[in-house]
């Protein structure tokens, strides 16, 4: 059987990792082009995502994803030779070939679906390579490269090789299909450098025809240690020798080569990663989480223990152990939880496509700005954070930012410009959309609201600005004047608010007309494994997130009122409503009857939206790790999920916002009332005694 007959199976998921990476640099590559597009390092940078695809794809038999990098290599090759200029119209044709690569790319992944047909794609790439397509010519017209480069971009070889690095990689005897190994390491060469020359070049390499040498040029200002970092974990390489150099390194198949020099006295090289399979990742947590659960049982047994017999060696003993092993959990549990962090970077890059191809939908000259891209969360929030973000982003393209003449007679900049930006605060990560457009009428709002009925003007009269803006996210609601079919302030962004409480985050909205809006998003780190109040209700242990709790309080009796026949009291100065979440649980939510002279009520905030809680006893702060509470019983109003706590019970977890919507505590529920509630009885100071 010839090598390159052989099953290519194995290397399929390599492939589409690096097809991943390539894939996403073009994407971004192009847009950043558009903006920059006299960047050379950039184009370089581009240039090499598109050839390494191109060689790779052949080496596996892709000709239709080769040919259409080969075509935009091309356009890419005359924009470094100067003969054409990047503009709007090229970067159109180059994105439509970025977004045919994505189909074929998942189409590979799958293992589904008929060859794409990218004929259309393909022609429009060839006539932009051939300038009928609007060129972006040099502003004097002679699409001749400047400072005396060569038009067809290609640069004299003797003046090339003179100031170059040359690196001979010899294939072992073993090497089973040589094309395909020479093309890993001409991939792995890329990301350090550019390729000058090969020798044998891509074609006969992409063609099969490879020897037991592979020789590449490369810049001499490609460090030797670089060179070897990046080849010498490829198997299958017998050595590799670098030009200026007599040294040999043997990197021989699956390391069973020897070196000639001491590795110790090479620099110390950066980081090594290794790829590893999501799904073992978060069978990683699950197993974690596990260990957190045992971890609470053997501290609260161990306790008890020594509470029986304290005095016993053995006891003590196995409370010294049971300390260290929290100690050892705690560590694990935190490299895992790093393990799964990615930068949100993963998450921003997605948008800029999206945000420059609604402008140009719109007619709306538009700049997204990314901050803060380095930050980390966890992958599973990242996850669920696509959907929301993407509406938030659209309703700013659509119904913030203005049309650039509406800007221009405002006497703003016609571009208008879009900030997403993200930030760690303690345990949380803050992500803001902030547009510069026209701001959110507050009246508008509250119109809208009253002509929908969620709202009587009365209440909406007593509804401060703050409350009015949280609006946007009920139901329907409005204030744009037209509909579009991209987005609607209100129209989705209900579901906007329903996936961020969902994640035990909250959005917070700040607007000026006239100036801009800013979207707030405050999330957790991660979602695995978090900080818990425990409370006890008559014979039941709850958990609420701690990230919803405000304070926890005693309240007198005579401090209770009603307002509308719900329970009331005074808290920090404003109207604080009041449920029996004993009675709540069991699916009784009216108003009750106080007979306590003080009553522990636990303070909790979702969004804007407050409520206190009235419990029997605080149990503590505990880590808990929450879980579903399965397909047979599904979502239960007001409860987020189940955990096991250190005696071995189950404890329900706490959903503060949907409790809220369940008893239907809503932003201006109080605002109809006027005057003085009616049964108002209240401390003389107006305040509630607190625990802490």
């Amino acid at each position: 059987m010839a090598a390159d007959a052989l099953d290519m199976s194995e290397y399929l998921g390599v492939f589409l990792e690096e097809a991943e990476e390539q894939v996403d640099t073009l994407d971004d590559g192009f847009l950043r082009l558009e903006r920059d597009p006299d960047d050379q390092g950039l184009l370089q940078e581009i240039f090499r995502a598109a050839h390494s695809l191109k060689s790779s794809s052949a080496a596996m038999g892709f000709a239709n994803m080769s040919r259409l990098c080969h075509a935009s290599e091309n356009i890419l090759d005359r924009f470094r030779s100067r003969e054409i200029r990047p503009n709007t119209e090229l970067i159109d044709v180059l994105l439509r070939a970025v977004d045919a690569l994505k189909t074929m790319k998942e189409a590979i992944r799958s293992g589904e679906g008929k060859p794409l047909d990218i004929s259309e794609v393909a022609a429009a790439l060839e006539a932009a390579a051939a300038g009928t397509v609007d060129a972006g010519l040099p502003e004097d017209g002679s699409g001749a490269a400047p400072d005396g480069q060569q038009g067809d971009g290609e640069q004299d070889e003797r003046g090339m090789e003179a100031d170059a690095r040359q690196v001979r990689g010899h294939l072992s005897d073993e090497c089973a299909m040589p094309s395909v190994r020479a093309r890993i390491v001409l991939n792995a060469l890329e990301k350090i450098g550019e390729i000058l020359r090969t020798d044998p070049p891509p074609e006969e390499i992409d063609a099969g025809r490879v020897g037991e040498q592979l020789r590449v040029t490369m810049p001499a200002g490609v460090r030797e240690q670089a060179i070897r970092g990046a080849l010498e974990s490829i198997s299958e390489i017998a050595r590799v020798e670098v030009s200026g150099d007599e040294r040999v390194v043997d990197v021989g198949p699956k390391g069973r080569g020897k070196s000639s020099v001491d590795l110790g006295t090479m620099a110390k090289r950066g980081e090594q990663t290794v790829r590893v399979n999501v799904a073992r990742l978060d069978k990683l947590m699950n197993l974690v989480g596990e260990l957190v659960i045992d971890r609470t049982r053997l501290a609260q047994l161990g306790l008890n223990l020594e509470t029986q017999y304290g005095g016993v060696d053995s006891v003590q003993d196995l409370r010294e152990t049971c300390r260290q092993m929290a100690r050892t959990v705690g560590d694990l549990q935190e490299e895992v939880m790093k393990a799964r962090m990615l930068p949100i970077a993963q998450l921003f890059r997605r948008f800029p496509r999206m945000v420059r191809d609604l402008a140009h939908k719109m007619g709306k000259e538009v700049e997204l700005m990314l901050e803060g891209e380095e930050t980390e969360l966890d992958r599973s929030v990242i996850e669920e954070m696509v959907d929301p973000l993407g509406h938030l982003l659209r309703n700013a393209v659509d119904h913030g930012v203005e049309a650039p003449e509406q800007r221009a007679r405002a006497g703003k900049p016609r571009k208008g410009k879009i900030i997403l930006a993200a930030r760690q605060e303690e345990n949380h990560i803050i992500i803001e959309v902030t547009d510069d457009g026209a701001g959110i009428d507050v009246q508008q709002l509250k119109d809208s609201a009253i002509r929908k009925g969620g709202l009587s003007e009365s209440a909406a009269a007593g509804v401060s600005d703050e409350e009015a803006l949280q609006l946007v996210f009920s139901s329907g609601l409005s204030t744009s004047k037209s509909v579009t079919d991209v987005s609607g302030r209100g129209v989705g962004m209900d579901v906007v608010k329903t996936n961020v409480q969902r994640l035990h985050g909250r959005v917070q909205i700040q607007s000026k007309p006239g100036v801009g809006t800013t979207m707030a998003v405050r999330l957790p780190l991660t979602l695995a494994i978090s900080q818990a109040l425990l409370v006890r209700c008559r014979e039941e242990t709850i958990a609420i997130p701690l990230v919803y709790v405000v304070e926890a309080t005693r309240v007198a009796r005579d401090a209770l009122g009603s307002i509308r026949r719900r329970l009331v009291t005074t808290f920090r100065g404003r109207v604080l409503p009041v449920v029996d979440l004993r009675k709540v649980l069991d699916g009784d939510d009216a108003a009750v009857e106080v007979s306590e002279e003080l009553t522990r009520i636990v303070v909790a905030r979702s969004g804007e939206r407050e409520v206190g809680m009235i419990v029997d006893h605080l149990v503590g702060e505990q880590e808990i790790v929450l879980k579903s509470l399965g397909s047979a019983l599904g979502d239960i109003a007001g409860l987020s999920g189940a955990t096991i706590l250190g005696d071995g019970t189950v404890a329900m977890v706490l959903d503060v916002s949907s409790l809220m919507d369940r008893v239907g505590l809503h932003a201006a529920l109080l605002a109809e009332d006027e005057g003085q509630p009616s049964g108002w009885r209240q401390q003389s100071d107006g305040r509630s005694e607190s625990d802490v």
